[in-house]
């Protein structure tokens, strides 16, 4: 078995219903299915590749010589040993950022903050064209399960009844 790999650009011609089904069952028989030609431009993800890339390379390098490593390698000195040294250096340190409204993006790269926004607002368009979607293949009202996890502090009922 492979995880589902849907067309989305399929939504918009004669193989609607099957790209349908095939979203359906993604949704119910795994949980998830992978989206190609979902119409976020090649170019755009090619940018987010490159300014991540550099970002993450820029703060390993920063994080290497920040107070925290500092005051961790001090430790180790004071009352490690040399294992405890070594497994510091092979620490897996994880380091993520939300696409968020209020987020404090990092300043370097320079062109990161205006990619990662462009690329958040093609994700909301995409979110919202897979919402509409999955309204439709569960036959209730477009907008029910955007409303539903829309956040604006309204309660919003998701189970309404079928068209």
């Amino acid at each position: 078995m492979a995880i589902p790999v849907i067309d989305f650009s399929k939504l918009e011609g004669k193989e609607r219903g099957e790209t349908l089904a095939r979203i359906a069952n993604g949704c119910e028989d795994w949980g998830f299915f992978q989206l190609v030609n979902h119409g976020i431009p090649v170019e755009l993800l090619e940018r987010v590749k490159k300014v991540c890339s550099e970002c993450y390379r820029l703060r390993a390098e920063g994080f290497k010589t920040s107070k925290t490593v500092q005051l961790l390698n001090k430790l180790v000195e004071e009352k490690g040993n040399a294992a405890d040294a070594k497994r510091l250096d092979n620490v897996d340190w994880e380091d993520v950022f939300l696409l968020q409204d209020d987020n404090e993006w990092p300043a370097n790269p320079p062109e990161f903050r205006e990619t990662m926004k462009e690329y958040r607002e093609e994700l909301r368009k995409l979110a919202e064209k897979v919402m509409e979607v999955m309204d439709e293949n569960l036959g209730f009202e477009k907008g029910s399960i955007k409303n539903a996890f829309s956040g604006n502090g309204e309660h919003q009922p998701f189970f309404s009844a079928p068209r």
